[in-house]
């Protein structure tokens, strides 16, 4: 029973209205519990061998459980639809045939306000189209199946149709008991940002036929936004007020370039915990730079050519979610001081100069890296500097005298909350925190731009947020920011407390590391390499870009970053091989190479010599300066299949 054969007339499954030849069961029964079951006779009309097929269609927690049964040698067929593998259903009269690449409706079908249903037929027959992606092995690929099922048990259109609403609402319920939650359950829409202009400005039609059928089966409301210049979404997601009330997740339908402008303007939100947190990410490849979909769909071990779009959309609809890395990037060119948030990779020498520079190529395709690559190697360019790492074995350094701490959130919300190390670097303009009078006091309103109590009652309930308070040779320092004079008058020391490490705790993460400024210590299990380099090349994901097999060993949440060190010295020959065997994952050396290293690391920093170089973040180019950079675990949720 293939897709195609589902869907044609003469193999819908009928529920018959008269008794057949063959034995049949009752109507559908329920049982009770979690492991409620339904279970129904069909029959599969068959017009050349003018008989009817018998089907037994039984739904269970694992699934849609289909077994045929011809006269002809008792022949028995048995098929499992997983329940991870169906999307979606629907249910009503019978639906008319449309072109698949039409945009339909993203609203839930069987919700209230919709246009009106068609009429049923002459004999009142109510149908359930039951949509899955069945997983097949060898190849990895999945295969689109449909079952319709037609129930006609009734002269009573009503009835029918009941029960086929009672076989739709078990597969979601189902759905849930797996784990998998299903867009149309959550009430809330998923926002979808589409850069018109990704896929050789094909985003919009890739979208139209690819994307959205999809949404439909699954019965997923979406928020459709058309990014309309650099930034947009950034800012749309740093700056929307109801991004959490409103939404379920986002989805980035575009490369790994409008991803970074997402995840940095959530980064920038007051309320960014909370954020990533409850809002799972999820990644649709329409455009060039397509690392984080490849890399998600080879942690769920799930196909990602020929049919990219269509089976990233699968996992951003599967309802599950994963915990995934971030790092924390600081730089310092030419006296600035910036930090940005990295998921992809860092780059500096010769892939930073191929991805950069064969730009001017971007007309003739993918092709350009080819080109640029080979133009690269026979003129080779060395960049002198340091570099240090801290190897992911070295336990963070202990700081004397802490400046202040931030309380790392929980990723579940009743599990505790834990503390990080010590920031490193402070704020340009600092203001130390002064002791409070007595409450009695009469209380200038500047005297409490921040402030923290002495009293070790009110301390503890925040131990979670400040070094202790009698030391006096711990420093505190103001961040600026909304003052809380106006509530001065009504608010009592504990609230006003209260208030300042709520705000506190909703600042940006800080680093355990060092301040970029801060010369580091071998004393502190940091290495330091110095001299001409070839590449210096740092990623957290397996792929770099779809064809990019760059750190096989990489997990999304393991907490390491791959650092790629190649020296001067290395010969063109073993370059060329390094470049060819990327997208096989076999360019890294096995045993200990003279030119070429790999370490896993927690943390590094790039010091280049001079100003003339390419840096690259996530395949974004930034200034060319001391660059450094920190693993944050698990810091938010990418949408996948397997969960975890």
């Amino acid at each position: 029973m293939t897709a195609n054969e589902a869907i044609s007339e003469e193999t819908m499954l009928r529920k018959q209205s008269i008794t057949p030849p063959e034995p049949t069961t009752p109507s559908s029964t329920v049982s009770t519990g979690s492991e409620s079951e339904l279970s129904e006779i069909f029959f599969v009309e068959n017009s050349r061998r003018k008989q009817s097929i018998k089907i037994q269609v039984k739904l269970c927690p694992e699934g849609v459980y289909l077994r045929r049964e011809t006269d002809e040698d008792d022949h028995i067929n048995e098929q499992l639809i997983r329940i991870d593998d169906i999307i979606g259903s629907r249910y009503g009269p019978r639906l008319k045939k449309r072109a698949r690449g039409g945009l339909n409706s993203c609203k839930n079908p069987n919700g209230p306000g919709q246009e009106a249903a068609p009429e049923p037929d002459s004999d009142n027959s109510a149908y359930l189209y039951i949509y899955a992606y069945l997983k097949k092995e060898k190849p990895l690929r999945r295969v689109q199946t449909l079952r319709i099922l037609r129930f006609r048990s009734s002269n009573d259109y009503g009835v029918n149709l009941k029960t086929a609403e009672t076989w739709h609402h078990t597969i979601r319920q189902h759905k849930r008991t797996s784990g998998s939650s299903s867009p149309a359950d959550t009430g809330k829409q998923l926002l979808i940002l589409l850069n018109p202009k990704s896929g050789s400005g094909k985003g919009r039609e890739l979208f139209q036929k690819q994307v959205a059928p999809l949404l439909t089966e699954a019965e997923a409301q979406y928020d459709l936004q058309i990014t309309t210049h650099p930034q947009y979404a950034k800012e749309f997601v740093r700056t929307r007020k109801d991004l959490l009330e409103r939404y379920s997740g986002i989805v980035v339908a575009s490369g790994d370039g409008l991803f970074y402008e997402v995840l940095n303007g959530l980064m920038e939100r007051m309320d960014w915990r909370r954020v990533c947190r409850e809002l799972p990410l999820g990644i649709i490849p329409c455009g060039s730079g397509n690392g984080l979909a490849r890399s998600v769909a080879h942690h769920c071990n799930e196909p990602y050519e020929p049919k990219p779009i269509l089976n990233a959309t699968l996992t951003c609809i599967a309802g599950k979610s994963t915990p995934m890395d971030v790092v924390r990037i600081e730089l310092a060119p030419r006296d600035k001081h910036y930090v940005l948030y990295s998921f992809l990779s860092v780059g500096w020498g010769l892939i930073a100069d191929i991805d950069i520079e064969s730009e001017r190529l971007r007309s003739i395709g993918a092709q350009r890296f080819t080109l640029w690559a080979i133009k690269r190697l026979i003129t080779l360019r060395t960049y002198k500097g340091k570099v240090y790492y801290l190897r992911a074995t070295t336990q963070p350094p202990k700081k004397s005298e802490p400046v202040v701490e931030v309380a790392k959130e929980a990723k579940e919300a009743d599990e505790a909350v834990q503390l990080p190390a010590t920031r490193s670097s402070l704020p340009v303009t600092a203001t130390e925190f002064r002791d409070l009078p007595e409450e009695d006091e009469d209380l200038d309103a500047d005297h409490f731009s921040d402030a923290i109590s002495l009293d070790r009652s009110v301390y503890r309930q925040h131990a979670d947020s400040w070094h202790s308070a009698m030391s006096r040779r711990t420093a505190y320092y103001s961040l600026g920011g909304p003052s809380l004079r106006s509530n001065r008058s009504r608010m009592s020391i504990t609230q006003r407390i209260e208030a300042a490490n709520a705000e506190f705790a909703e600042l940006v993460p800080t680093g355990t590391i060092p301040g970029l400024q801060v010369p580091l210590s071998p004393a502190d299990g940091w290495v330091c390499e110095e001299g001409d380099f070839v590449m210096v090349h740092a990623a957290y994901t397996t792929h770099l870009s779809s064809d990019v097999f760059f750190a096989p060993e990489s997990r999304l949440d393991d907490g390491l970053i791959y650092l790629v060190i190649i020296r001067s010295g290395v010969s063109r020959h073993q370059l060329a091989n390094f470049m060819l065997s990327l997208n096989t994952g076999t360019h890294l050396p096995v045993g200990e190479d003279p030119f070429i290293k790999v370490v896993a690391c927690r943390a590094f920093r790039i010091e280049p010599t001079g100003s003339d170089g390419i840096l690259v973040v996530d395949g974004e180019k930034v200034d060319y300066g001391p660059i450094q950079a920190e693993v944050m675990p698990g810091l938010i949720n990418v949408m996948t299949t397997s969960g975890g």
